[in-house]
Order: structure tokens, then C-alpha cells, then sequence
């Protein structure tokens, strides 16, 4: 990884979506882990009557967005809604999917349509913000894990380390997702721009690695594009 902040906009395609999930799932668990930790100290004088136990609620319902985020990072590595089902308690495959079927939905669409609709200039993220930009993220959990957790303190990157690995065919896929997204939809020029530059490199890599002559083909038009694109969002 480089020190240079990545583009917003193609970040997230140079990680798995299994990547991109276990890295909102460890960004909710460290949220909550700081947020847990905070009650320890009794400095609580000051707190009202029952202070205490909203706070513990509110505690339940983040350690439940953890729960949620486990739940989706299962089911995008391939785990079964009968294996789920049997490590939430018990329950059946179709009470587990009926269960968190619109939580993993919700991801799935997100990671095609990351941001909602336009208004007044500007598009609110639909994306979790770990896999929106996940280099910055990863960055901060693994300063945050070695700071923390006593097994990661030898470990320079426990947490973007031991992510899985993004092979270039399947990154060109991402790719090619959200740029068919943004022809149907309100894309700007110069965000299609971007994508069309992130195609043509990973197919210009493709042909290097793999001696390719129709990818580097491909790779020419998609910068033509880009050029194209760039064009109309100048004028």
C-alpha cells in the first residue's frame, strides 16, 4: 500500500467484496470494543439516574450491528444459511435468512450503487465508510489492533495483512459492474472517467502479466474513453 490517499471513487476495487466486508465487520468491532471500554473508569458522579443502563442499551444495540456485519461477512465467503443458523443458536436455515436476507441484500446493492441520489450537489454514501476507503481504514485498524489487542502488537499489519487476496480478473469484474451502473444511472463524466482509468490499468497489467495482446487492445479503448469523458465533463 502506498502513503498516497487512494481515489475515493476506485478504493474500494483493489479489495475483495469478502475483504470489504471483514473490514467493516472490524471496524464495527473496534467502534464497540472503544465505546465498551469507555464505561470502565468510575469517574460517574455526574450521571443522571439510569444513565448507565441507556448507555448499556445503546451498547446492545451496537454489539447487534457487529452481530449483523458477521452475518454478512459469512454469507459473502459462502457460508451456508444452515451453518449461520446453527451458530446463532439454533435456529433454523429459513428463521436465519428471513432473519438478515435484507441486511446482506442491502451490502450486495451497495457495494453496485455506493452513493444515493443528488441533492443540492451532493450524494450521501450509501456504502459503509470501511469499504468506501478502505486503505485509509485499513491504516487506522491496524494501528488501532497493535495498540490494543496484545497478539497483534508483533504483527505490522493484523488487520489489512491477512485480508484475502483480490486476483486482477476479479478486480476487472468490479469494474465492469460499477461502470454499467453508471451508464444507467447519474454518474458525472468525470467519475466515469476515473473507472474507465482504472479498467484500462489493470487491463494494460493483465496483458503484461499474462502477454494479452487483446486485453492491452481493450486497455487503449478504455483510455480513449477516459480521455473522451474527461472532455465532456471540461466542457
Amino acid at each position: 500500500m502506498t502513503l498516497n490517499r487512494p481515489d475515493p471513487v476506485t478504493d474500494r476495487f483493489a479489495y475483495s467484496r469478502t475483504a470489504l466486508a471483514r473490514l467493516v465487520l472490524s471496524f464495527e468491532q473496534r467502534d464497540l470494543a472503544d465505546r465498551a471500554a469507555a464505561g470502565v473508569p468510575t469517574n460517574d458522579a455526574f450521571m443522571n439516574g439510569g444513565e448507565m443502563v441507556e448507555e448499556c442499551v445503546g451498547l446492545v444495540e451496537q454489539a447487534q450491528e457487529v452481530l449483523r456485519r458477521a452475518v454478512i461477512w459469512e454469507r459473502q465467503k459462502g457460508t451456508s444459511w444452515e451453518e449461520i443458523g446453527e451458530r446463532l443458536g439454533g435456529i433454523s436455515r429459513q428463521a436465519a435468512h428471513e432473519r438478515y436476507k435484507a441486511a446482506v441484500d442491502e451490502w450486495q446493492q451497495s457495494l453496485v450503487e455506493p452513493y444515493g441520489p443528488e441533492v443540492r450537489g451532493y450524494r450521501s454514501p450509501i456504502l459503509h465508510e470501511a469499504a468506501l476507503e478502505p486503505t485509509a481504514t485499513g491504516r487506522r485498524l491496524d494501528a488501532w489492533a497493535r495498540k490494543h489487542v496484545p497478539s497483534a502488537r508483533e504483527d505490522e499489519h493484523p488487520v489489512t495483512g491477512h485480508l484475502p487476496h483480490l486476483s486482477a480478473a476479479e478486480e476487472v469484474v468490479q469494474v465492469l459492474e460499477a461502470i454499467n451502473h453508471m451508464n444507467e444511472t447519474d454518474a458525472s463524466p468525470a467519475e466515469r472517467a476515473v473507472v474507465y482509468d482504472r479498467k484500462a490499468a489493470l487491463l494494460e497489467r493483465i496483458a503484461a502479466e499474462d502477454g494479452k495482446p487483446e486485453a492491452a487492445e481493450q486497455a487503449a479503448d478504455a483510455r480513449v474513453r477516459a480521455a473522451r469523458l474527461r472532455d465532456e465533463a471540461g466542457a
